[in-house]
């Protein structure tokens, strides 16, 4: 299975995940995080900067902090939303799912605004 495949797959699960029951997510949320680091791989400049959010949200998983998590949320939404640009058009539905869904769950936890 090629790179692209394996995260047009991962997208595919994130969103389903994260849109059905984002809590049951979190006792895997490293090996998850880890996944997605991988698929993303590296040398492409928003690719890179998703990857250290996600190491960021990882960060704030482990500590419990729900403003972090939230703030790392909305990062990774906004991220997102800049990665459309360079997206397949097969994909780019799926991504703005997915910054959209970033966005409403980094809300619930608390952050206030756009």
């Amino acid at each position: 299975m090629t790179q692209a495949n394996n995260a047009d797959q991962l997208l595919d699960i994130t969103v389903r995940q994260l849109t059905t029951d984002p809590v049951h997510l979190q006792p895997m949320a490293n090996s998850f995080i880890d996944q997605w680091v991988r698929a993303l791989g590296s040398g492409h400049l928003v690719l890179d900067d998703i990857s250290d959010e996600l190491e960021q949200l990882k960060a704030a998983l482990a500590a419990g902090k729900n403003l972090q998590i939230a703030e790392s949320l909305h990062s990774l939404a906004k991220l997102t939303r800049k990665s459309l640009d360079g997206a397949a058009d097969g994909v780019k539905d799926k991504l703005q799912e997915l910054a959209d869904t970033l966005d409403t769950l980094s809300t619930s936890l608390g952050r206030k605004g756009k």
